[in-house]
């Protein structure tokens, strides 16, 4: 088995699957390719162009906690309030903290103590729109 980074995430592709995995390698907006191990023990290499996004998961019991007490535990996510729309139609709302034009995406990090998300990673290529609110 494939040393961890312990980051689990799901890699949403462009063609609508997913798959959940566990990070081999730490994933950097710079990268071209998310290296994971799926529970199966399959080692995958994904190339950025295949992919929507990476859902990085919460851990369960921090998602619970956080739904106990209806707020993040943690302090909120610094940055501009965003609202993303992918080319299928789907929406989702966080915080983005920087997004440059040599990266291959950017990370939105919700805001939502119901999400299951730690972090997004969004595939540039993927955005129909992206819009800065507040």
């Amino acid at each position: 088995m494939a040393e961890s980074t312990g980051n689990e995430v799901v890699l949403r592709f462009r063609d609508g699957n997913l798959t959940r995995c566990v990070l081999t390698r730490e994933f950097t907006p710079l990268d071209f390719a998310v290296e994971a191990e799926t529970p199966e023990g399959e080692r995958l290499q994904v190339n950025i162009s295949d992919l929507k996004a990476v859902f990085f998961l919460k851990d369960p019991r921090r998602r619970e906690a956080e739904m106990q007490i209806g707020a993040a535990v943690a302090d909120p996510p610094s940055g501009a309030p965003a609202r993303v729309e992918f080319f299928d139609g789907e929406i989702i709302h966080g915080q983005v903290e920087e997004y440059r034009m040599e990266n291959s995406g950017f990370f939105l990090y919700p805001t939502s103590p119901e999400s299951n998300n730690d972090m997004v990673f969004v595939v540039a290529r993927a955005i129909n729109t992206l819009s800065l609110e507040g």
